[in-house]
């Protein structure tokens, strides 16, 4: 067995690249839950576990790779103070199949957003008009539960606030295959036919 170097005696720059080394995108699992006495106090929980960094020692966790993201609403009587760890600049918030409305109290404060969703009588129909609140967006994927083809005209019915080529498609009928706005679009659609 090889000895082990403690790890604090390097000097602190190169402690620093190792810590900003270990750092890499996440999907981050997300869902509303509703609390207080009425139950209509808004805030979000993830399953997903805290990166194992932050549990090494005092300075991985304050070197600044994932910050605490609080998503309570102001003056919420919920026991605690709830957070998510995240790294903003990468990290995925997935929603999966919750509705965009029940995420309005906290769109502002997301950056990069998963979902699945069917087109057609879903969010072509109803939910497409929530994107407005999310005004801080980057990124978003969309799992197209109707396959790609229902999504083609996507990108010219709604308004993207992270801009057309920032809309990431993924197709479940071609192994999760990933398709990058308007010429991913096109291309696949074009396969298709």
């Amino acid at each position: 067995m090889a000895p082990s170097f403690p790890l604090l005696r390097l000097p602190y720059e190169l402690r620093m690249q190792i810590w900003e080394m270990t750092v890499e995108a996440r999907t981050v699992a997300i869902r509303v839950a509703y609390e207080g006495p009425t139950k209509s106090d808004p805030c979000l929980r993830s399953s997903t576990p805290a990166p194992a960094v932050l549990s090494v020692c005092q300075e991985s966790r304050n070197h600044g790779l994932y910050q605490k993201v609080f998503f309570e609403r102001a003056g919420s009587p919920s026991a605690g103070v709830r957070y998510i760890w995240l790294n903003q600049e990468i990290d995925v918030l997935d929603i999966s199949e919750e509705a965009l409305e029940r995420f309005r109290p906290f769109a502002a404060m997301i950056h990069r957003l998963r979902m699945e969703r069917p087109y057609y009588h879903f969010f072509y129909d109803w939910e497409g008009d929530e994107l407005e609140y999310f005004v801080n967006l980057k990124e978003i994927h969309i799992v197209c539960q109707d396959g790609l083809r229902a999504w083609r005209d996507a990108l010219e019915d709604h308004q993207w606030p992270c801009g057309e080529e920032n809309v990431f498609f993924i197709d479940p009928v071609e192994n999760d295959r990933i398709y990058r706005g308007s010429e991913g679009l096109d291309r696949a659609t074009r396969d298709y036919k």
